[in-house]
């Protein structure tokens, strides 16, 4: 026994000395691999802050070029765009709110050197006396800041400024303009810069071309140039604006150095988070090149102190110290207690559990910051919403190691429901079995509906434990789901959805590992709400591009469209040998749908006008909508011209039937102008204008009908556009002239008033007739201040004829349609009676039926005030318009002007005899006087009197006739039968 023991002796001796051998092995494994834990995770943390700040520069410079495209595409949506128009915009993005560190939005305009004076002087027009383009001196070449939004007191020292004199900024607007892309420049020094806290700049340029005009090649775009829209930035003030709540996180832990251009020069230093002189070497560090725009910035980021100092890894040490501590005592306790050995074994399991268990926690971190950069990397290339909330999933299970993830979007039911939109991992059907909602009820307890409704991470440690897991508990229990978290998806101050990630294990969510998630479920929401944005920026574009081509109401080709098809019909022509045919047609009256039954109506009108026509043309046919009730129609690879003919014909013939819109049965029908290549032109513009001056023609013809162009028609075509042209030159220097034409009571021959009638004296036409002018003054609208002017001419030549002693005698003036659509005809009346002095019972307003037609609620409105001022009112041209009756059954009229038509055929046309009759019945029916206009004969008066007619006009009794000439007559009488 003795010697069994001392045998024994020696070899328990030894235990303790290899226990303690062993536990010290086995703690510096433990510390080693602890403290290699911690340096990897801090090294993933640093990388992910790294993809970070790259993902946010991107994301961020993306949306300024957004910013950007928005404004071009306002001058591409418009023929010009005026600077209330461009500030309205830029007022309307909230620059300061969603955009930070943007200095504004700016348009450069390109200015060649012919261009300069005129548009300096332009520009001084709008309000800016002082302007004028900086710096001074003759250039190839300017590039002028005319719009730059916000105005305050830093982007006012921007205005004016050519930045094409500048080489930096000169390089990028050279490459946006050849490229059609946008670019931004290196680093220069913003001149809205005033000396304090000046910072590093750049530039964003966007170049904006003629609307319609070609850019697809780089000599095209630079022909068609017009400017650039682009945006000036301060770095310190961008990158506060990017980082956003990130921005004293790294200025704390890491160093951000941005440099202008391929390699890291002090020169080229664009920002520096840190800005302090560099210390030890760090623990982390990374140069990273950054493509922008057809530019390249190069990113320094390095560790500081305070991020480095957690790499001193105070849980290792722990461990070493722990481990050693507790292998001497274990040691100690083999020595002292040799036969204690179990307890010994018993705290070494302890010890041994209490190390992995941090070890799993740690590996538990480690694996939630790779899910959370991994997801970061395919939040910065997502490109469609549905495909990032699957593959976020899929990396929850896969990268993450979870059991089951999947999103759910908040739908605003009555049920409040919870729809399923994406999923990966272990699911068998379990999300069609459940039923989940975000209400107040049984089934919107549970984390998902609880985070939805709350905006708040739900954790769920364990499925069985936990109460309000009923609903899905056995479904849940069945797939091994044991613990699970839901975390809101906010965007835009919303509650999107929720994403749940499930575990196989219970308690597997602690509050480091909730953190990260939290973390990961923001940037899921952010990047669904960019993804969302960008969509509407494309449907944005795509409507953008539509209306640059088709017209919006009827979905026709616009006269861009037709243009560019014609181009191509017209290469195909050339080498077939084929003709080509161009119709304008113009709706006959269609102005009387608009006003009779409104503009709604109209549109309609047109669309099923639109529709007859497309019957009639062939597939290879273009019908395109020119404006308002005006269309073209382009027929190609033609060889018979009785084809033309023919459909000529068939365009009439679909008109035969009424228009059925809404009810209202509607006879339409086109006057139709055509042209033929190559004899009427062998070019787009040449075509339209010869067929455009044919329609004439067929208007002439009575409408309804066609013609071809002929050389006179454009004749006729061009001395209207001359006169046209006059008019504003007659209205400057006083070529019009007004005469009276007496009106004369027939019951005694005594004469009551006048007719104001205006003439044109044309310097080398001599007295242009009114039939001439007067229309070409209506469609120009130099009718309204024409008519302004014998209006006041009128009153006070009336008001003359009573200073010399004359009775006071009523002068007619006729208004026109378009002076109470464009004009405020109360006020000019007003006006007019108040400079004359004249009495306002010695003025009659003439009024065509057609006036009556428009806006018919505020014509009537101006009708009645004008009456109360004391105005007499008439209505021109009786019996040639429409309801007539209806109308002065609701208005205070004075006398009834029957047309010289009828007046004119009183004594051979048995229907005009009886209209007059019937027109001066009514009249004295609703106590009217009655005037007939156009008298000529003996013969026509004495019908008139024997129908007991009021008054009358005409040649028979004067000629139109100065205002001398006429106070003459109204002294002596005018010719009356004995």
């Amino acid at each position: 026994m003795n010697v069994l023991a001392s045998t024994a002796l020696p070899r328990l001796r030894l235990l303790p000395p290899a226990i303690l051998l062993l536990g010290l092995a086995l703690t510096y494994a433990l510390q080693d691999a602890a403290r290699t834990s911690y340096h990897r995770a801090l090294h993933d943390e640093f990388a992910f802050r790294v993809n970070e700040v790259v993902r946010d520069l991107n994301t961020r410079m993306t949306k300024y070029e957004q910013v950007l495209e928005g404004a071009a595409g306002l001058f591409a949506a418009s023929d010009s765009v005026d600077r209330s128009e461009f500030a309205e915009y830029v007022g309307m993005l909230r620059l300061d709110e969603k955009y930070p560190g943007i200095q504004g939005v700016g348009f450069a305009q390109w200015v060649r050197p012919d261009e300069k004076a005129a548009h300096v002087a332009r520009v001084r027009a709008e309000g800016f006396p002082r302007y004028d383009i900086r710096p001074a001196g003759d250039r190839d070449a300017y590039s002028a800041i005319v719009y730059l939004e916000p105005f305050d007191w830093r982007n006012q020292r921007a205005f004016g400024y050519d930045m094409y004199s500048e080489p930096v900024r000169r390089a990028a607007m050279a490459e946006a303009r050849d490229s059609g892309a946008t670019a931004i420049s290196g680093k220069v020094r913003l001149v809205q810069e005033s000396g304090r806290d000046e910072q590093a700049g750049f530039l964003m340029y966007l170049p904006i071309y003629r609307p319609h005009a070609p850019h697809q090649t780089e000599p095209e775009r630079r022909a068609n140039l017009v400017g650039w829209v682009y945006a000036p930035f301060r770095m310190d003030d961008l990158m506060r604006g990017i980082l956003g709540r990130h921005f004293g996180e790294i200025a704390e832990a890491l160093d951000l150095e941005i440099y202008d251009g391929e390699a890291p020069q002090t020169r080229s230093l664009m920002f520096d988070s840190d800005g302090r002189v560099s210390g030890p070497g760090p623990a982390f560090r990374l140069v990273k090149p950054l493509p922008l725009f057809g530019h390249r910035w190069t990113l320094v980021i390095s560790s500081l102190p305070a991020f480095d100092a957690r790499l001193r890894a105070d849980r290792a040490n722990t461990i070493l110290v722990g481990g050693a501590l507790g292998s001497a005592m274990l040691a100690l306790v083999v020595w002292l207690l040799v036969t204690g050995r179990a307890r010994a074994l018993a705290l070494a399991e302890r010890m041994t559990a209490d190390l992995r268990h941090s070890e799993e926690r740690q590996r538990r971190l480690n694996r939630a910051l790779r899910l959370l950069s991994a997801c970061n990397t395919t939040l910065v290339h997502a490109q469609e919403e549905h495909k990032l909330l699957t593959d976020i999933c899929r990396l929850a299970v896969e990268t993450g190691g979870y059991l089951m993830a999947w999103v759910g979007y908040a739908e605003h039911d009555d049920a409040r429901t919870v729809r399923p939109i994406a999923q990966s991992g272990y699911e068998n059907g379990y999300l069609d079995a459940i039923h989940v909602s975000w209400d107040d009820g049984e089934f919107g307890q549970g984390p998902t509906g609880t985070a939805i409704r709350t905006g708040l991470p739900c954790v769920n440690q364990n499925v069985l434990a936990n109460p309000k897991m009923a609903p899905w508990k056995q479904a849940a229990v069945q797939r091994g789901y044991q613990s699970s978290i839901a975390l809101p998806l906010i965007g835009n101050a919303e509650v999107l959805g929720a994403l749940t990630i499930y575990a196989r294990e219970a308690d597997a969510f602690d509050a480091d590992e909730v953190a990260l998630l939290e973390e990961l479920a923001s940037d899921l929401a952010y990047g669904i709400v960019s993804l969302r944005t960008r969509a509407e920026h494309e449907v944005a574009k795509g409507k953008l591009a539509f209306l640059a081509q088709f017209d919006p109401l009827t979905h026709l080709p616009n006269r861009l469209l037709l243009r560019d098809r014609f181009e191509h019909a017209l290469r195909i022509a050339r080498s077939e040998h084929t003709t080509m045919a161009m119709f304008y047609l113009d709706v006959d009256h269609f102005k009387q749908v608009n006003d009779s039954l409104g503009h709604e109506m109209g549109d309609k009108a047109l669309v099923a006008v639109v529709g007859r026509l497309q019957q009639c043309i062939r597939a290879t046919d273009t019908l395109s909508r020119m404006s308002g009730d005006e269309f073209a129609i382009l027929l190609t690879g033609l060889r018979d011209p009785a084809a033309i003919v023919g459909m000529a014909n068939a365009i009439r013939d679909a008109f035969a039937d009424p228009l059925v819109v809404d009810g209202h049965s509607l006879t339409l029908s086109c006057s139709v102008g055509i042209s033929v290549f190559p004899t009427d032109g062998s070019d787009f513009d040449t075509l339209l204008k010869s067929a455009d001056a044919a329609v004439q023609g067929a208007k002439a013809a009575g409408r309804n009908t066609y013609r071809f162009f002929t050389l006179e028609m454009n004749a006729d075509l061009q001395d209207q556009m001359r006169l046209t042209g006059d008019l504003s030159r007659a209205l400057r220097q006083g070529e019009f002239r007004i005469l009276f034409q007496p009106q004369v009571d027939l019951r005694d021959g005594r004469i009551t008033g006048a007719e104001a009638l205006v003439r044109w004296q044309h310097p080398t036409e001599g007295l242009v007739a009114p039939a001439r002018f007067i229309p070409l003054a209506e469609r120009s609208g130099h009718i309204v201040p024409i008519g302004e002017w014998v209006l006041n001419e009128a009153c006070r030549a009336a008001r003359q004829w009573m200073d010399q002693g004359l009775p006071p005698l009523v002068v007619a003036v006729n208004l026109s349609a378009l002076q109470f659509k464009r004009g405020n005809v109360l006020e000019m009346v007003s006006a007019a009676l108040a400079a004359s002095g004249l009495p306002a019972h010695c003025l009659e307003l003439e009024l065509t039926e057609s006036v009556l037609l428009q806006d018919e609620e505020a014509t009537m409105a101006t009708l009645r005030s004008l009456k109360a001022l004391g105005a007499k009112l008439s209505i021109d041209d009786f019996g040639t318009g429409y309801s007539s009756l209806s109308y002065l059954k609701r208005l205070d009229v004075d006398k009834l002007k029957i047309d010289q038509s009828f007046v004119r055929d009183i004594l051979t046309d048995g229907d005009s005899a009886s209209i007059v009759e019937a027109i001066i019945q009514l009249g004295h029916i609703l106590q009217l006087e009655v005037i007939a206009e156009g008298v000529e004969t003996d013969a026509q008066l004495a019908f008139l009197r024997a129908s007991r007619c009021d008054e009358a006009q005409g040649y028979l009794f004067s000629r139109p006739v100065t205002a001398e000439a006429f106070a003459q007559q109204a002294r002596h009488g005018v010719r009356w039968p004995g």
